[in-house]
């Protein structure tokens, strides 16, 4: 179990929480194993398209990330409560360092090697290219990145998350969250991600890479300390509770608005039309409406803590790890044999889960040594583990 704050005390673990950290990671699994055959480009395209996929993935990507992000910074929130600075920052290394080197070298190069071979790049068979697999231009971490940022922002931010654990900061969250839910302010929080669009979208470059991706970094950062705020103030998140039916109202109606006025203009035709000052805040507005709107339906709604839950929580780091490759691979296997894109697409996600379900429950979850590998925590006796127990803190 994690480590909660309410009201300044240590509390037991957050179902709303881990149903929002499983659904937005099984929503990822979906949205890679839709990319072959979106039309946008990716490691693996197929000339057969499904136009309406790629909608439904056009309306995920206003929200999509933002919620793991904002997911990570309550976590890191509550986290802070158990471990303190040090213990956290020892915790950060432990479980995303050493999962993110070991990704990057181990799990990413099957993908490089598919992609290289798809595309022509290479005619040899994976041990042949194993040699060239850390050359520049194919050691990446592709799909690992989010473990790079959060581990960054982690440390520099970890002044301010200690900031708001502090008597001061804590009165001072507390009558931000009072005033909030007062006079519907929290709406407003949409303004700082709208800003660091204007300021620092044209500026970016790399993103995903971090170097250079200030808008990226800024809104990652945004988000996290929005997930600290929301998740451990107790008014807003009533309040997230009371207006959720009213937040998904209006991250409708914002999303038609991208989708109708902007989406479907040529490309850049939206920037001539409207530009950044209105494009920015429609967009950021969209995206903070959906948040609210998953936070408040989720604090309202998914309180029980089923064994699926449990199971699927401690499975998640390592699905997000793994399950990429097994996507690529799964794809390459079916654009060889011509499968059309529906049968493709559902074929890619049902292997994606079944082949990395594998993976983990008998080559990662059973063995001590591996575990560390891919973040999770040492194998305790059963009847420990159990919710409620003191060894599942």
């Amino acid at each position: 179990m994690t480590p909660g704050l309410a009201g300044g005390g240590v509390m037991d673990r957050r179902a709303d929480l881990d149903w929002l950290r499983v659904a937005a990671f099984g929503l990822l699994i979906l949205y890679h194993a839709a990319f072959a055959w979106s039309g946008w480009g990716w490691h693996l395209n197929s000339t057969d398209t499904l136009p309406w996929l790629a909608e439904i993935m056009r309306f995920t990507n206003r929200w999509r990330i933002p919620m793991i992000y904002m997911i990570a910074g309550g976590a890191i929130g509550l986290s802070l409560a158990s471990h303190g600075a040090v213990g956290f920052m020892i915790d950060r290394l432990r479980r995303l360092a050493l999962p993110l080197v070991f990704g990057v070298l181990v799990i990413v190069p099957p993908q490089i090697y598919l992609e290289r071979r798809y595309n022509g790049q290479f005619a040899g068979s994976f041990l042949q290219w194993l040699p060239h697999a850390y050359d520049r231009g194919n050691l990446a971490w592709v799909h690992l990145w989010f473990i790079g940022y959060i581990l960054v922002l982690s440390f520099v931010l970890l002044p301010l998350f200690l900031a708001m654990r502090t008597p001061a900061g804590r009165a001072a969250q507390d009558w931000l969250a009072r005033t909030m839910a007062r006079t519907q302010m929290h709406w407003l929080m949409a303004a700082p991600l709208a800003v660091a669009m204007l300021v620092l979208g044209p500026i970016s470059r790399n993103a995903q890479y971090l170097i250079g991706d200030w808008y990226g970094l800024s809104l990652a950062a945004l988000l996290m300390l929005y997930g600290d705020f929301v998740f451990n103030t107790p008014p807003i998140l009533a309040l997230l509770r009371r207006q959720c039916w009213l937040a998904v109202a209006v991250g409708c109606a914002t999303f038609t608005a991208l989708d109708v006025v902007i989406f479907h203009r040529m490309p850049n035709e939206h920037v001539r039309l409207f530009g950044l000052p209105v494009y920015a805040p429609l967009l950021a507005l969209n995206m903070i409406v959906w948040l609210f709107a998953f936070i408040g339906l989720g604090s309202r709604y998914l309180t029980r803590r089923p064994p699926f839950l449990v199971q699927a929580t401690e499975a998640l780091y390592p699905f997000y790890m793994l399950h990429q490759t097994v996507t690529v691979a799964a794809v390459y296997g079916l654009l060889v044999f011509h499968v059309p894109a529906l049968p493709g697409y559902l074929l890619t996600v049902l292997a994606t889960f079944g082949v990395t379900w594998m993976i983990y429950a008998w080559g990662v979850r059973p063995w001590p040594w591996v575990r560390p590998l891919f973040g999770m925590k040492p194998l305790v006796p059963r009847a420990a583990a159990l919710p409620g127990s003191p060894a599942a803190l």
